[in-house]
């Protein structure tokens, strides 16, 4: 594929994620401004993630439709929009509008980027190229709370507006430069394929369902992880808030130096169809170590574990899907965004349910569902594990 649409689409997504992440050390704060609690914020975080799992196929399908900058366009704008708002706030009302708003239109974002990789790859240097998609977000993640946090400490809503305008320049960045990828003859292929009321479910057929499964699992476990090791880093470990930060930043690094650097090899070397089952395995001894980690440095090493093996499994399934849904890019890629906006609803609330039964039990559950998910894509999902049909989905140009 293109460099320069690479280079754009790493840059498009850094900052957004780097814009995003920002707010992680003050959004708490800011919610207790208005008398939130935890329980408040909880929530917040949840209506975000339901809208994105609402919005993201609808979008993704639209991109099919009208062409993949407008749409990504349009998410740029309504991030820097609700991030706004989220700062001129007075009230919860007000910060929930604002919230769910960030939600509907950023999830115009990430389906469409990915699908403008699926759109200019070749099957075979695909994963590659979600592999290097997937590095930009953990970079993001890296930088964003650090800057966050130094923001928050001299005015609160401070890191809202520097989000907003990441997002704007990004927009001007991408309306600049960005070059459309989905051509005027995948158009008329994506117009000619039904739009009857369930025809985003034709994208779930025996080849992808494991797939998008899989997409659920894989962000259930992460969610689950990053809502409860805080706890346990403070109640059996003795680490502090920026501690915690600095956990977090090794594995989001971990994790970019696996997309970015060894995807693309170990796709050559062993398929798509083997990094996932690798992954599984690896995260799963990430958690099972969480879970009986003696000391922060063992927790540091089992959590780096946990990003690496995550690192393998998502850019191969975004890869995979891409090429085994009957479906055109935008509407198999927004899919897979909903599921894992669906895990991030789900797996904050069921690991803080079993962390206060028991503090290992978010991990220990955790390594379960990762090997039992293993053993499913082997055992139970053998389509899978076959060689991908080409020229058989509408509005793909490779």
């Amino acid at each position: 594929m293109q460099r320069r649409i690479l280079g754009i689409l790493f840059a498009v997504l850094f900052i957004v994620m780097m814009g995003f992440s920002i707010l992680f050390p003050v959004e708490p704060y800011y919610a207790r401004t208005f008398g939130g609690t935890a329980a408040t914020m909880g929530w917040l975080m949840a209506c975000y993630s339901l809208a994105q799992f609402i919005f993201s196929p609808i979008w993704g399908r639209l991109s099919d439709r009208v062409g993949r900058k407008p749409i990504m366009l349009v998410g740029l704008a309504g991030y820097a929009l609700s991030m706004t708002l989220m700062g001129f706030a007075t009230s919860l009302p007000g910060l929930f509008v604002a919230r769910t708003l960030a939600g509907i239109l950023s999830s115009a974002t990430l389906p469409t980027a990915m699908a403008v990789i699926a759109d200019s790859t070749t099957e075979s240097e695909r994963a590659k190229g979600m592999g290097i998609l997937g590095a930009a977000f953990g970079l993001g993640v890296i930088f964003g709370p650090f800057i966050g946090g130094t923001l928050g400490a001299v005015q609160i809503t401070l890191p809202f507006f520097i989000s907003a305008g990441l997002a704007a320049f990004t927009f001007l960045l991408v309306l600049a430069i960005l070059p459309e990828s989905h051509k005027v003859r995948d158009r008329a292929s994506a117009d000619a394929a039904p739009h009857r009321a369930g025809s985003r479910w034709s994208a779930f057929n025996r080849e992808t369902v494991g797939l998008y499964l899989m997409a659920f699992v894989v962000t259930f476990s992460l969610a689950g992880l990053e809502t409860s090791f805080p706890f346990l880093a403070s109640d059996r470990l003795g680490l502090n808030e920026r501690s915690v930060g600095y956990v977090y930043a090794v594995m989001g690094f971990v994790a970019a130096v696996v997309q970015g650097g060894l995807v693309g090899v170990l796709k050559k070397a062993i398929g798509e169809e083997r990094m996932i089952p690798a992954g599984l395995f690896v995260s799963a001894l990430g958690m099972a170590g969480i879970a009986i980690a003696p000391s922060p440095v063992m927790a540091t090493v089992a959590i780096s574990l946990f990003g690496a093996g995550h690192g393998l499994i998502r850019p191969a399934n975004a890869s995979l899907i891409s090429q085994r849904a009957k479906v055109g890019h935008g509407l198999a890629i927004g899919l897979l965004d909903s599921m894992d906006s669906l895990g991030r609803i789900l797996g904050p609330v069921v690991g803080g349910a079993l962390y206060a039964m028991r503090g290992s039990l978010p991990f220990v559950s955790g390594s379960v569902m990762n090997v039992l998910a293993l053993v499913a894509f082997l055992l139970l999902i053998p389509t899978v594990m076959r060689p991908a049909r080409t020229a058989r989905t509408p509005g793909v140009s490779d």
